[in-house]
């Protein structure tokens, strides 16, 4: 919806982040988020929605961003809405752009 090509312009209003955010709630559920986008991961691999080298891709990643939990260096940035977002921004920033594939046919709905 927001921008180019979308209706909107311009970003959201800071106090609709703030708002809407939920990060400062739902961080201590880090390792439930990774156990699922695991599990999801192996299971879009075994329906062919993505191949096995893109599943072993993204839980190699997710392993790296759950060390990064554990060990308590996780950044949380701006932006991150809440723990889906916030895991699934650093794992593309770890693997590039196969991460995004970890939301293929997923809503954040499901993973809640």
């Amino acid at each position: 919806l927001f921008g180019a090509g979308g209706r909107f312009k311009g970003g959201t209003d800071p106090i609709m982040e703030k708002f809407n955010e939920s990060i400062s709630f739902d961080k201590r559920m880090w390792k439930q988020d990774i156990d699922g986008s695991v599990a999801y991961a192996m299971a879009i691999a075994k329906s062919g929605i993505i191949t096995q080298s893109e599943s072993d891709l993204l839980i190699e990643g997710l392993e790296k961003v759950r060390a990064e939990w554990a060990n308590g260096t996780f950044q949380i940035k701006p932006g991150d809405e809440d723990i889906h977002t916030a895991n699934e921004r650093r794992l593309t920033e770890i693997i590039g752009p196969t991460g995004g594939k970890l939301h293929t046919g997923r809503s954040r709905n499901d993973q809640v």
